[in-house]
């Protein structure tokens, strides 16, 4: 009689286990997303994020299409091959004075990676020795404004060097050829010029002078149509940083496989790549100067020197990120 009694709550025990079971809430479908992702440095989080699974325990079903640099990456998602891209913010500059409209979602991390590398071989031992030389820097990326910088330190302008557009996956081969003295870059196309140019390679930096951006872009209307879509990417890169900064060379090997670098080249500006979502003052200020300095170089057809700025809170959504972390977001009100 015992052992019926105890049967039978078992079996009742397990009928209510069945039932919570049965009326416990359906894991949410995975929502599809395409990004377009750079194959620089700055693209790291995002392979780290797809290799590690942080995606897809984010509830998103995340297709990677990797560009040889940001700019590439956000002109496809412009073409709509993409409905996310990664870039910095100098092409977002160019993009928004040309009136193409998107929309920034968050910053994902800050970084200190340009540099010249020139040949010294050349003579050349310091920035102004850079006067009347051929310089390679890929048109419309932070490579440009980077080089606008470094010269500007120095009291030099773009005018006292002969500047060559030449893409970034082409400036090793180009720079070992001799075809330019000196090239503006970043990782790993700037630890590529230096394999290339062996004990002939010199590189200069900005130091603090210059931090640029990673950003993730999106047509307008996607923050307002897609905003659980938006949320969960936002969620999985948060916890995918998180992660990043206790796994350091675990990071690294899944953002090389993943991207398809070489591990020496990307780790060739791994210490200058800072990790961290966010919408801050410093992002705004950046895109205003750049705006100005486009404008003032005669760099945008129909925008004449002294053209308005435009007011780049137009063309960032902070709803995301809010919802997710409110003390990331840290713009002020004024342009």
């Amino acid at each position: 009689m015992r052992i019926a009694r105890i049967g039978a709550g078992v079996l009742v025990l397990a009928l209510i286990a069945g039932l919570g079971w049965w009326l416990r809430p359906a894991p949410p479908s995975p929502e599809p997303l395409v990004l377009a992702v750079t194959q620089t440095t700055f693209g790291a989080p995002l392979w780290v994020a797809q290799r590690g699974g942080f995606f897809s325990a984010a509830g998103l079903a995340v297709t990677l299409r990797p560009y040889a640099t940001g700019k590439l990456a956000f002109e496809a998602m412009l073409r709509g091959e993409a409905q996310i891209a990664t870039v910095t913010e100098t092409p977002l500059v160019f993009a928004s004075l040309a009136g193409t409209p998107f929309t920034v979602i968050a910053n994902y991390a800050s970084s200190t990676e340009h540099s010249l590398v020139v040949r010294a071989d050349r003579g050349i031992a310091a920035v102004t020795d850079l006067r009347g030389r051929r310089i390679g820097v890929a048109p419309g990326t932070s490579a440009q404004y980077f080089l606008h910088v470094v010269l500007t330190d120095e009291g030099l302008s773009e005018a006292d060097l002969t500047v060559v557009p030449l893409p970034a996956p082409q400036q090793a081969a180009a720079l070992a050829a001799g075809e330019v003295d000196a090239v503006a870059t970043f990782a790993p196309y700037s630890g590529q010029c230096r394999l290339a140019l062996g004990k002939a390679a010199r590189s200069f930096g900005t130091g603090i002078r210059y931090t640029g951006y990673g950003n993730l872009v999106a047509p307008r209307d996607l923050p307002s149509a897609r905003p659980e879509a938006m949320l969960r990417l936002l969620r999985a890169l948060d916890r995918t940083i998180y992660w990043m900064r206790r796994n350091q060379d675990e990071s690294l090997a899944l953002a090389a496989a993943g991207s398809g670098t070489e591990t020496a080249l990307l780790r060739d500006g791994w210490d200058t790549l800072h990790p961290r979502l966010g919408l801050d003052q410093g992002f705004v200020v950046l895109l205003q100067a750049e705006a100005r300095w486009a404008i003032a170089a005669g760099l945008v057809p129909g925008r004449p020197p002294g053209a308005v700025v435009p007011d780049y809170r137009d063309f960032i959504d902070a709803t995301a990120l809010v919802r997710l972390r409110p003390e990331s977001v840290t713009m002020i009100s004024t342009p």
